[in-house]
């Protein structure tokens, strides 16, 4: 088909979408490639101290771009730190271009994140600085949730869901050293047979080939292979699987539960005799249950841990996100299809004090490979959000969110290190993760030379 038929045909397609006519530029620019197979959206985060501009074209826009011509784009603007820009999608292909790139070695700090049809959805905060904190909380309440549970390729799985407190955790070793942490603290809800259970994840983030050993962490689990991931991608599809470093997990038995079904998700972080200790806790009513406490002994010894949210990411590119998010059930069924949900979920974060809400909310998640359905949508009601049938619109919920109508946690959690405080975390290179993204470097000169990270 002739490109600007094709172009033509995109055009009125996308009547509803206002396209934007971009010039073509000069040098060297950053390059990724999306296919959204449904309505989805892009999340964009400025982590750069240099401001960086932001082009989202349709696949034959940029075609044209790359021939020197005017582009056809659906966003194009200026990313500086501290930004977050949410950009929504119909079906299609699309390009995100961002320039201009150092003039010597080095990479822009961007991170970008693509959805289509599913997500996390829930509460997830990120500060605009980096700030540090001991310990978080997620609070749920299910009134009403069935699920359709979907392994990779959509093909059938356990019906189920899961409600997922992730974090990302620093621990500051002697020597000026940084090891990086992904932690999760989730509850699995089996919906079909309303049985629950509470289980924890923690993979390395420190570099792309570190795991984690059993003479380093300590607890009641045990160190697991990870997920498989995509291997051999090209511009819009990825094939084949390897799997990723171990990371150790732990899950409790599982039980029975009524609905209404509510109750409190509690990570807590610190550092004692050199060693960085991880608490997991939940309270569904009795009491506060510490089901886990994790050690971890790196090569040198901890001088501080905490708990980081904000616009930074870790050395093998996860975004320094704090969220509670309604999600699949697991990496077996990652993806839930959402019948009936009346689901409301709170974020709390230690202050020194007390408990208090963190700031900047958004209303979907990032640091997760579950999702759920997007036939829902979002309400942000005294501090807790509502997620029940509707349309979803990715948004900011609020930047300083009022206190959550929520019973508080129990004082029996209470942070063995109080406070909470900003903190200098470096950004690494350019990064993109979730959906099919494959990020490429390119310029007129070159154009047929990209690089793939």
């Amino acid at each position: 088909m002739d490109l600007r038929l094709a172009l033509l045909l995109l055009l009125s397609a996308c009547a509803a979408l206002a396209l934007i006519t971009v010039p073509p530029i000069p040098g060297s620019f950053d390059v990724v490639y999306w296919r959204a197979n449904g309505p989805g959206f892009a999340a964009v985060v400025g982590i750069d101290d240099t401001p960086r501009n932001i082009t989202l074209f349709t696949e034959e826009g940029f075609e044209l771009w790359m021939r020197d011509e005017p582009g056809i784009a659906v966003f194009n603007g200026v990313l500086r730190r501290g930004d977050f820009l949410i950009i929504e999608t119909p079906p299609g292909r699309y390009v995100l271009a961002v320039y201009p790139l150092p003039l010597f070695r080095g990479e822009t700090k961007t991170y970008a994140k693509s959805y289509s049809g599913w997500a996390p959805v829930g509460v997830m905060s990120l500060p605009r600085e980096p700030t540090a904190f001991s310990a978080a909380a997620g609070y749920f309440e299910v009134r009403s949730l069935k699920a359709r549970g979907y392994q990779y390729g959509m093909k059938p799985g356990v019906n189920g869901t899961s409600i997922q407190l992730n974090a990302i955790v620093v621990l500051e070793v002697a020597g000026g050293g940084r090891q990086y942490y992904f932690v999760q603290n989730a509850l699995s809800l089996l919906t079909d047979k309303e049985r629950y259970s509470f289980a924890l994840n923690i993979y390395n983030n420190t570099s792309q080939d570190v795991g984690l050993s059993d003479g380093a962490i300590k607890g009641k689990g045990k160190i697991y292979r990870s997920l498989s991931v995509p291997l051999r991608c090209d511009r819009w599809t990825c094939r084949g699987v390897y799997a990723l470093a171990s990371y150790y997990g732990y899950a409790t038995e599982k039980e029975h539960y009524n609905l209404p079904f509510s109750g409190m998700l509690l990570i807590n972080v610190s550092a004692v005799g050199g060693i960085a200790k991880i608490d997991f806790g939940y309270n569904v009513g009795g009491g506060v249950v510490r089901y886990d406490s994790v050690t971890i002994k790196p090569y040198a010894p901890v001088e501080r841990a905490y708990i980081l949210a904000g616009h930074a990411v870790t050395p093998i590119h996860a975004i320094a996100s704090l969220e509670i998010v309604l999600c699949g059930l697991d990496e077996s069924s990652p993806r839930a299809g959402l019948d009936e949900v009346d689901v409301r979920l709170a974020l709390l974060v230690w202050d020194g004090a007390g408990w208090r809400p963190p700031p900047r909310l958004y209303n979907f998640g990032f640091n997760t490979a579950e999702m759920v359905s997007l036939n829902v949508e979002t309400k942000l009601v005294n501090g807790t959000v509502h997620i029940t049938r509707g349309v979803f619109k990715p948004q900011l919920l609020a930047e300083e969110p009022p206190e959550p109508d929520i019973p508080p946690p129990s004082a029996a959690f209470k942070p063995q290190v109080d406070g909470w405080l900003l903190v200098t975390v470096a950004a690494f290179i350019f990064i993109v993760a979730g959906g099919i993204w494959i990020r490429r470097r390119a310029s007129r000169a070159r154009r047929r030379s990209f690089r793939r990270l």
